[in-house]
């Protein structure tokens, strides 16, 4: 978006009842209305109220639930193997260590599945449709699942595994994409957030599964957790074809007639077009004509711009730092952990296992909830440091509580506390903003590759998270933890100087932001509508801050 445009947009948010006033300072006697990001989104926004107890917004929550199928899928599947890993029927079947080279490498042809799938997933979803992106991965899900849960042999069981990686890089590219692309701007921040979110909603009926089944004497222990999985993908398959495609893409396509009615029919009360509508699909015919489609193998618009590169280094922060905050430890190697805190029996561990995951999905979902009240900056800034320091406590409590023949029980219970705070904390930071602020920092041209590497390189980071902790864990106990926590030192720092704030923009609109020398600071600068009463009129002037911490 261009200056002028943006100057333009200033001086509509009054339209006809208002005149616009350029000054350098606050009008004398005026009143602050309200501290804004884009003025004009706040005055179509303010001008279009939707009822989110109506008929059509309660059909739009059904149909991204669809959407939020995929990250069920991600979460049931995720939370598995630090279940399995645990169970002495799957370690005795395979011949496999609870931590080790050998383990790891069970963890890491997941992420090699990923790492490939990423490749396609952009692909995938830019020419056949988000809906058809989130088909196929939901079909190389299935056989996945088919493979593992039938595995007669390590070969067979890592072949399994990679397949399911590959299946669910497709299909959690399309979808998070889908509901960023499908939902109101109202509730695009609370329904993207939501998306991440639902992780738990899959990892928290897995892990208490593997409390059942871990009493059974057979392979069943743990193939019938497997097989389990494939209910998520089958859902999304047979409902997916009923929903409606992404505007965004459908305007890509030309169909803009065809994005406008699914606009009208889930972004309206009344069954009619409004100011947002319009202004959204102007944005996306702009953005698209500015932009043209390049062939769908081409990376290069990743960083073939200042604006470009800014966007992708916004990208690999929370790829990077949501991946190696030691979320790896409580997703994959939790019983483990538990160990070092000195608990013991398998039960137990599967147990707070399977409470662990309860308690995060309370963050997630508080997280979530706020995600349109809270700035991303400081958010993500106070909250890596906060993780600093509850790692660092796990890690000194474990040296005291966690030996053998450790009988101080309050010890244990503190140390096991401050896990699960750990695991709360980082689903309030992390969770909600992984898939959205993504989403939010890529352009109409960007998004569904950026959305791949997104992929790509979480799980490239995911290395740490599965080989490399294995072996870690094994060799250096509870000290291993000080790594993630001088990361996450160094990620509150990063995050502070180079996180674009992201929060009560349009998609579209931050192209302006990462256009400037430094986005991360032009971002933090606030517009002002700043309200004058005078005589039968109202005088507007819309002012610019110097940038905040905010």
């Amino acid at each position: 978006m261009s200056a002028s445009q943006v100057q333009d947009d200033r001086d509509s948010i009054a339209k006809d009842r208002v005149e616009s006033v350029a000054s350098p300072a606050p009008l004398e006697g005026a009143r602050i209305e309200e501290t804004i990001y884009d003025a004009k989104l706040k005055e179509a926004i303010d001008n279009t109220k939707l009822d989110p107890f109506s008929r059509r917004a309660i059909s739009l929550y059904f149909i991204c639930m669809v959407g939020f199928l995929n990250a069920v899928s991600s979460g049931f599947d995720g939370s598995l193997m630090g279940g399995i890993n645990a169970m002495p029927q799957y370690l005795d079947f395979f011949g496999y260590k609870e931590v080790g080279a050998s383990t790891g490498i069970i963890f890491l042809i997941y992420v090699a599945g990923n790492c490939a799938g990423a490749f396609f997933a952009g692909p995938a979803s830019e020419r056949f449709g988000r809906r058809a992106g989130m088909f196929i991965g939901g079909t190389i899900v299935l056989l996945g699942s088919a493979i593992v849960t039938a595995a007669q042999n390590r070969a067979m069981f890592l072949g399994g595994r990679f397949t399911l990686g590959f299946g669910i890089a497709i299909s959690t590219t399309a979808a998070p994409t889908w509901v960023t692309e499908l939902a109101p701007a109202h509730w695009r921040g609370r329904l993207g957030a939501m998306y991440n979110s639902c992780f738990f909603i899959g990892s928290i009926p897995a892990t208490g599964v593997m409390v059942g089944t871990e009493t059974m004497n057979s392979t069943w222990a743990w193939r019938l957790p497997l097989i389990l999985q494939v209910v998520p993908p089958a859902i999304v398959m047979s409902c997916v074809w009923l929903c409606p495609e992404s505007p965004r893409w459908l305007v890509s396509r030309g169909k803009v007639d065809e994005a406008r009615a699914v606009m009208i029919k889930y972004h309206s009360n009344d069954g009619q077009t409004n100011p947002l509508i319009e202004l959204q699909l102007h944005e996306f015919q702009e953005m698209i004509e500015v932009r043209k489609m390049e062939p769908v193998w081409d990376y290069s618009s990743l960083v073939e711009t200042a604006n470009a590169r800014w966007r992708l280094l916004a990208l690999a922060l929370m790829c990077l730092n949501g991946q190696l905050a030691g979320n790896g430890l409580i997703t994959y190697f939790l019983p483990t952990v538990f160990k070092n805190a000195g608990v013991t029996s398998t039960h137990t561990q599967l147990v707070y296992n399977f409470v662990n995951n309860i308690l995060s999905a309370f963050g997630a979902f508080s997280g979530a909830l706020v995600t349109d009240r809270l700035n991303r900056r400081p958010r993500l800034y106070i909250g890596s440091f906060v993780l600093a320091c509850l790692l660092s406590i796990v890690a000194a409590l474990s040296s005291k509580y966690g030996e053998p023949g450790n009988t101080n029980t309050n010890g244990a219970n503190a140390t096991i506390t401050f896990i699960f705070l750990f695991g709360i904390i980082y689903a309030f930071t992390y969770t909600p903003l992984q898939a959205l602020y993504c989403a939010e920092v890529m352009s109409q041209k960007m998004r569904s590759k950026g959305m791949a590497v997104h992929i790509l390189i979480s799980n490239a980071a995911g290395f740490i998270n599965t080989f490399a902790n294995s072996v870690g864990l094994e060799r250096w106990g509870y000290k291993y933890y000080f790594v993630f926590v001088v990361w996450n030192v160094c990620a509150s720092v990063l995050w502070f100087f180079f996180c674009v704030e992201t929060r009560g923009r349009t998609l579209e609109e931050l192209d302006e932001v990462f256009s400037q020398p430094w986005p991360a600071m032009a971002s933090a600068r606030k517009r002002r509508v700043v309200i004058k009463e005078e005589g039968d009129r109202e005088v507007v002037q819309v002012l610019d801050d110097k940038a905040s911490s905010a």
